[in-house]
């Protein structure tokens, strides 16, 4: 499993894509283009990758309406997983590696010595 090389990933907590706010975010501008940015770890395949979704905005800053198209973006990528959040970092992933994390996690950790 791909996730045994990534170390204990315990924290994740189940996000739902419409809590998606200015903390989870970047704004960036390309080309003259402005861009709201979700960047997020994509573990559905066989090692975890960064990737992220954008939509192009108005303005300076995201707007509600630009959240609310973000998450619709997000809610659309459920068909290849789940979404789950790690501090302030979201991920996307299969439901039964999330199951296989969380049987790890419940088996206590030897102390270091």
């Amino acid at each position: 499993m791909a996730f045994a090389r990534l170390g204990p990933v315990d924290n994740l907590k189940p996000f739902d894509p419409n809590d998606v706010d200015e903390t989870l975010t970047r704004v960036v501008t390309h080309r003259g283009i402005t861009y709201v940015l979700f960047p997020y770890v994509n573990a559905t395949g066989e090692e975890p990758r960064f990737n992220s979704l954008q939509c192009a905005i108005e303005g300076p800053a995201a707007t509600i309406d630009d959240f609310a198209a973000l998450a619709q973006l997000i809610t659309q990528r459920r068909s290849e997983g789940k979404w789950f959040i790690s501090f302030n970092t979201p991920w996307l992933m299969t439901a039964a590696d999330r199951e296989k994390i969380a049987q790890r996690a419940a088996v206590p950790r030897p102390k270091r010595s």
